[in-house]
């Protein structure tokens, strides 16, 4: 599909740089030009292939555009060779290899915009596309009193074996947002790959992954419910609500991608969903989301601003 043409946008995008381990990591900031004191934080983490740039185009603007309507502040760190160190341990590329710290490199990205740009650390908040929803993963499993939710599209929680987290047992609110006729990373479980090239490993299945975020909330009941139609997917909803709301949101008939009336993802990728708004969708579950609070990971009875 062409790339979307770039809005109109209430402020520029700001290129930054980070030193983490003698490396100098890039990212992009948008600071929407409506004022909200300590704003919150959304995190945007491509996927494998990718930048933060090719994110903002694949998404149609749709995040920015997002932060302009509700006030947070966006930012598309860079991934080292356009890859993450997430949390599966299959895969031969560079960020592996070395095992950089990119659990890091984001919390260290967050501290610095609680400095710059004022942002509120009870409401940080990560989504991730792919192998960027893997990394979203562990640094919620990792580090979960530092975030107050996450979501992620086309990526399921590795099987055991390739399991590379520290997990610490807590619960985080979670969305997650596949497509059943992924070929990358399959929604039933099992061998992810590149069009069968370029294997990571195993993965567990959608529902599987949600409801390992559900029972660390400590809970395993879910809510089904039918979502919009359209000629060739339907969207089928999960929904648990314990300690921390876990969602997943199966798009039938969709493909690796994040589904959005402005999304532009290549046609081999499957199919791009008219029925979900999948940006706007990942903002209304964080803006119910309450605060987190930074000591212990508790979670304060302070609603986020929408």
């Amino acid at each position: 599909m062409p790339a979307p043409d770039m809005p109109e946008l209430s402020a520029g995008m700001h290129a930054g740089t980070l030193q983490v381990d003698g490396l100098t990591r890039r990212y992009q900031l948008y600071v929407p030009n409506k004022h909200i004191a300590n704003p919150p934080l959304l995190v945007l983490l491509h996927g494998s292939r990718m930048t933060g740039e090719d994110l903002r185009r694949a998404t149609g603007y749709a995040f920015d555009r997002l932060a302009d309507e509700h006030g947070f502040v966006a930012v598309y760190p860079d991934g080292y060779k356009r890859r993450w160190n997430d949390c599966r341990a299959g895969g031969r590329y560079a960020a592996r290899r070395l095992q950089l710290d990119d659990v890091g490199y984001v919390l260290q990205l967050v501290d610095g915009l609680q400095k710059s740009a004022g942002v509120d650390p009870a409401r940080v908040f990560l989504a991730g596309y792919s192998g960027g929803g893997q990394l979203a993963f562990r640094v919620a499993l990792e580090h979960p009193e530092r975030v107050a939710g996450i979501a992620a599209f086309s990526a399921n929680l590795p099987a055991d074996e390739n399991w590379a987290c520290s997990a610490v047992g807590k619960p985080v609110p979670t969305l997650l947002i596949n497509g059943t006729l992924d070929r990358i990373n399959p929604y039933a479980g099992g061998r992810t790959s590149v069009f069968g090239f370029a294997t990571r490993g195993n993965v567990r299945s959608a529902r599987a992954s949600a409801e390992y975020f559900a029972q660390l909330a400590g809970t395993k009941d879910f809510t089904r419910m039918r979502r919009g139609v359209s000629v060739d997917t339907w969207v089928e909803q999960w929904s648990a609500k314990g300690s921390a709301e876990v969602v997943l949101l199966a798009v039938h008939g969709g493909g690796h991608v994040v589904p959005g009336p402005s999304a532009a993802f290549p046609r081999i990728l499957g199919k791009v969903s008219s029925v979900l708004d999948g940006p706007r969708e990942v903002w209304s579950f964080f803006a119910r989301q309450p605060s987190r609070t930074q000591a212990g990971g508790g979670i304060s009875t302070q609603s986020p601003r929408p």
